[in-house]
């Protein structure tokens, strides 16, 4: 399976519009065949599309979403989360195929505290492979711990 070759969870800065903001990229893990196949057979995805055996042949996007979760997981930005509560919109720019290395660029937004006194807070999930070109990009809100449980 595809493992992280890069350091997690460095901060760096992302150009969002015309503005910067902070922003959290996570390492970087490279696809291959080996992957692409396990996800489709595993998932039983049955379009002939994903059934190709060349090097075309794809990951689906779930499996692209699943790889992004990973490598979010793995980069410790988020290790203060309880769950992620709602997927708002996810949209894939591009397809990926073996060779194709991914690594996922985090960017906190809005966040609000609950009755309980966690934190809910929006995230946009970017996955850009080795030249910059965006993958997929998924909006998703998570549920966190504040600072003072975590202590």
């Amino acid at each position: 399976m595809s493992t992280p070759t890069a350091e997690t969870g460095s901060a760096v800065a992302a150009e969002t519009g015309s503005a910067m903001s902070s922003a959290i990229e996570t390492g970087t893990v490279e696809v291959t065949a080996e992957t692409i196949a396990t996800l489709v057979e595993t998932g039983g995805y049955t379009h002939p599309l994903f059934q190709r055996t060349d090097a075309g042949r794809p990951l689906p996007g779930q499996g692209l979403f699943l790889m992004m979760g990973g490598l979010v997981e793995q980069s410790g930005a988020l290790d203060h989360a309880i769950a992620m509560v709602e997927v708002r919109r996810v949209s894939f720019r591009k397809m990926v195929v073996a060779g194709t290395s991914v690594r996922v660029r985090l960017e906190p937004g809005e966040s609000r505290t609950t009755s309980s006194g966690k934190t809910l807070q929006d995230w946009t999930w970017t996955a850009v492979d080795a030249d910059e070109e965006t993958l997929a990009v998924a909006e998703v809100l998570m549920l966190l711990e504040t600072t003072e449980e975590k202590a």
